[in-house]
């Protein structure tokens, strides 16, 4: 990772935060990307000279090719931006079309990027999206968000094979202690993955960060869905 350049897009909290740390240990040259740049601000004066900032939602098409069109030509893409999901629970019976359009933004959101990304990112490199442990496990009342954790899995298969030899893989998380959580919820989260979950701890945005580095930098990795959830799809 020495002196690669990553893009990370969610850099500015949860598990691209994390990830941004460990490749700055690495030495690599990383653009934190996200809409916050308060938050990218603040995180680029923890990692020092070799990271840059570049604000930008990644569903608007237009942001998101400028962006890339200013980062150039680069080795690595983490993808861990997510919309705040905890919100969009729905039965389908009653679910706002509005509801129904915002559950696929995480897809949107990751094509926007990888179509951008991928007319400049080495074809010794590789791009690492995110989905959902939901994919194995759906959530109730989740029906949209699973369908577009799904997208997202079979999406990076098929960009694995167009646009090889870069690779692209995809993580699926389980239940990750992250900001889209209020205290109480991490609070009581923290317990059932006590009783519950075989590692018998909830996940940190670190563990996750750790899939994703090795992910990128593993050259015999493509296509693959690797998931990082405790034992969740054991149980």
């Amino acid at each position: 990772m020495k002196d690669k350049k990553i893009v990370i897009v969610g850099a500015s909290s949860g598990i691209g935060r994390e990830l941004a740390k460990i490749c700055a240990g690495k030495g690599a040259i990383i653009y934190l990307v996200s809409r916050t740049e308060s938050k990218l601000l603040e995180l680029q004066q923890e990692l020092g000279e070799k990271s840059f900032v570049q604000p930008m939602d990644m569903l608007d098409e237009t942001a998101v090719n400028e962006t890339f069109r200013q980062i150039g030509e680069f080795d690595y893409m983490a993808l861990t931006a997510v919309a705040d999901e905890t919100k969009l629970f729905s039965p389908i019976k009653s679910m706002p079309t509005e509801i129904a359009h915002r559950g696929m933004e995480k897809f949107w959101g990751t094509f926007n990027c990888c179509r951008a990304a991928a007319n400049y990112i080495s074809k010794e490199g590789a791009m690492v999206l995110t989905s959902s442990i939901a994919i194995y496990k759906p959530s109730k009342n989740a029906s949209i968000m699973n369908a577009a954790s799904a997208a997202v899995g079979v999406f990076a298969k098929a960009l694995a094979l167009e646009i090889a030899p870069t690779r692209v893989s995809v993580v699926a998380p389980g239940v990750v202690g992250t900001g889209v959580w209020t205290q109480e919820e991490t609070e009581n989260y923290k317990e059932w993955a006590k009783k519950t979950l075989p590692v018998e701890h909830l996940g940190t945005p670190q563990e996750l960060a750790y899939a994703y580095y090795s992910i990128l930098t593993n050259p015999y990795m493509t296509g693959s869905i690797t998931n990082v959830d405790g034992g969740l799809t054991l149980i």
